[in-house]
């Protein structure tokens, strides 16, 4: 055969092989695209079902904290009954019940205590408590159990409760129904065999979405569960153990709560939506190999084509599945989700639009969003006060901007953002609420030295009265009986700016932030337990730098934290010196500064408390703000002090930190300076460096 000839044959050969290698190629790459799209979608869908789950059960979990600070183990069946009636928690809390350290059902909000309480000992979620025998511990969550009162198949959540003695007294249990877990999966869902959970710690279902809903099964020995034991958030590729069905997807294990979460796509769904694609691939192959030319014309214009269409095929599925997910959302109480575009903001949800969703979509249409979102090319998180002329709300704002999946469409082109809308208007509540009991519990501790505060000035007006009269019964001259009565008019005013700072600090704080000076707020509380400290023998030195700029506060909740900080150097002090025996004398230093700002950054005002008690330990110093944590043996402390003077501060832009220094504690109150001198002109006080007055 002729050499141009075999030359010519294998060059065809070639060419026609070329397609066929080329459309095997494009498959592999396609099907990974979509392996790895369909990963990357369960995580994201994973990290907001987690997401979703912890934001359902923190109000929850915040009122049995609650209940369990305001329990009294003298309670009747009748008390604990109208204690729980009351309450208002979302639709999903079927049931609220109290029982006693014995594991009997003593009340629950559905029904009026019986005669015969109903035992539930036998109970997992009663009997971890139980034989845990404490009055503390973490927040419990129950397998899937069958309610003997409610006769619905909930989740128990369950937190021990104190007899008043620092002993084991109950539990409090909030049943959720399994039902708004499973309703709320099934609406994520994409595709039938598509896998969305929830499992426990323990290996056993809470809550199952699949081609057949289920929950209390126990996957404890599946490689899926095992994996995510060992790592907090890992991809998976594995067949169920419960149907058989090899998924991909991904697994996070919440930080918080003994909760997995898990979301996967089956292996032949993914599958699905390549085989499209490899049958237009092989049947272009086979037209190339036959035309050389109209191949090099066909492949060119297909190519081109298939990159757009599978732009706008992503495009509108990632759409599709937002669109779920975020209507999805929109559903759960106290959240809005909207889609602002430029022909203005739209509901993401059939559900019909709450008064709090009309305020935000108000927001949206104002020159003030516009002018926030302008040129946004992340997501941003603010905080916004809303209000409809009958109502107010605490929203926290996340606004994210929808990006083209298609690369060359111009980012201007079309601009559109999502608004997350959370309702924090009882979380304010709450923590006003929370702030205020801390206050009272502080002006109750300095009650002693207060009364010794106002039993000196007595004293000297007694006394001046006296010397007084006998004067005046001696012909005493004018000057005389006049230094006397205006002796008797000092004391009767410093002990009414006594009692009115008692009654301004005792006050409930108004919202509105006014200018202040830092060495006020020391001056106020040292007004308020500058005796008792001086009474218990300890020194205060103050040191207040020159020149402080004001700052931005509610002064009577500055002052809060400053009585916080200065009772625990107090107390530590005290503890210290009984605890070495020694005669070293006590001593408490405030140190009030504002060092010059490095370049670009804002001036700051700190305020230092601290104490020559020896220092906190290291095993502890990470939960000193931690709620309900304390060092303090029953009935001296609430372990609120440390966590209600965290959140003051940083709902002042500022920071709360503690570290060791030489001799002791130091706790470091860091605030940002006003700019705008305008403001407050009071003088600052002459704060004493060496008596706590």
């Amino acid at each position: 055969m002729n050499p141009v000839t075999l030359l010519l044959a294998a060059l065809l050969i070639l060419v026609g092989c070329l397609p066929f290698a080329a459309a095997v190629t494009l498959y592999t790459l396609h099907s990974k695209t979509e392996i790895h799209n369909a990963k990357d979608s369960a995580a994201k869908l994973t990290r907001l079902l987690l997401h979703s789950f912890e934001r359902s059960i923190d109000p929850i979990d915040a009122w049995m904290q609650n209940f369990a600070g305001t329990f009294d183990a003298n309670w009747s069946p009748q008390q604990a009954y109208e204690a729980l009636r009351d309450v208002k928690l979302p639709a999903s809390i079927i049931q609220l019940a109290v029982v006693d350290k014995k594991g009997m059902l003593i009340a629950s909000n559905l029904s009026s205590p019986s005669a015969k309480p109903v035992d539930v000992s036998d109970r997992e979620h009663i009997r971890v408590h139980m034989d845990h025998n404490s009055p503390r511990g973490d927040l419990f969550i129950s397998k899937p159990v069958l309610g003997r009162v409610s006769n619905a198949w909930t989740l128990q959540l369950t937190r021990p409760l104190d007899d008043g003695h620092g002993h084991f007294g109950g539990v409090v249990v909030a049943s959720f129904a399994i039902s708004e877990f499973i309703e709320f999966f099934k609406q994520l869902r994409l595709e039938d065999n598509m896998l969305i959970a929830l499992a426990g710690n323990d290996g056993v279902i809470r809550a199952r979405a699949a081609k057949d809903t289920s929950f209390g099964d126990d996957v404890s020995d599946s490689p899926a569960f095992k994996r995510i034991m060992s790592a907090t958030e890992a991809d998976y590729d594995f067949r169920s153990t419960l149907d058989g069905i090899v998924r991909i997807g991904h697994m996070i294990r919440s930080e918080r709560y003994p909760i997995s979460a898990m979301v996967g796509y089956s292996l032949d769904f993914i599958q699905q939506q390549t085989r499209d694609f490899r049958t237009a691939i092989w049947g272009t192959a086979v037209g190339l190999a036959a035309a050389l030319l109209i191949l090099v014309l066909l492949a060119s214009r297909y190519i081109n084509m298939q990159k757009r269409l599978n732009a706008q095929g992503l495009e509108a599925q990632a759409r599709r599945r937002e669109a779920d997910v975020l209507g999805a959302i929109s559903r759960v109480p106290g959240i809005s989700v909207l889609h602002v575009d430029e022909s203005g903001p739209n509901e993401v949800s059939a559900v019909p639009a709450s008064p709090m969703g009309a305020a935000v979509r108000r927001y949206a249409r104002s020159n003030r969003f516009r002018g926030v979102t302008a040129g946004l090319n992340v997501p941003m998180v603010s905080n916004e006060h809303l209000a409809d002329g009958h109502n107010e709300w605490e929203v926290e704002m996340v606004v994210a901007p929808l990006k083209s999946l298609e690369a060359d469409r111009p980012s201007a082109e079309k601009k559109e953002v999502v608004v997350f809308a959370l309702d924090q208007t009882t979380r304010r509540m709450e923590e006003s609420k929370l702030y205020q009991m801390s206050k009272l519990a502080s002006l109750g501790e300095v009650a002693t030295g207060l009364a010794h505060e106002i039993n000196q000035p007595l004293g000297v007006i007694r006394l001046a009265a006296t010397n007084a009269l006998t004067a005046m019964q001696r012909g005493a001259t004018h000057e005389y009986l006049t230094a006397k009565l205006n002796r008797i008019i000092q004391q009767t005013e410093r002990m009414s700016r006594i009692v009115d700072h008692m009654r301004i600090f005792g006050r409930k704080s108004d919202d509105e932030l006014r200018p202040c000076r830092a060495e006020n707020a020391v001056a106020g509380a040292l007004q308020v337990l500058g005796e008792q400290i001086r009474l218990d023998d300890i020194h205060i030195e103050i040191h207040v730098a020159p020149d402080l700029p004001k700052i931005l506060c509610r002064q009577n909740q500055l002052e809060q934290v400053l009585i916080n900080l200065l009772q625990n150097a107090r107390d530590a002090v005290l503890d210290a010196s009984a605890a070495r025996g020694d005669s070293v004398p006590g001593r408490i230093g405030i140190d009030v500064t504002s060092p010059e700002p490095a370049a670009g950054e804002s001036r700051k005002v700190f305020i230092e408390v601290s104490d020559n008690a020896g220092g906190i330990s290291s095993d502890i110093m990470e939960r000193v703000f931690q709620p309900f944590f304390t060092t303090k043996p029953p009935g001296k402390g609430t372990g609120l002090g440390l966590s209600v003077s965290f959140g003051i501060v940083r709902n002042h832009a500022g920071r709360l930190s503690v570290r060791n220094g030489a001799e002791g504690a130091v706790f470091v109150i860091e605030l940002p300076a006003q700019d705008d001198e305008a403001g407050d002109a009071s003088p600052a006080p002459q704060l004493s460096t060496s008596e706590p007055r």
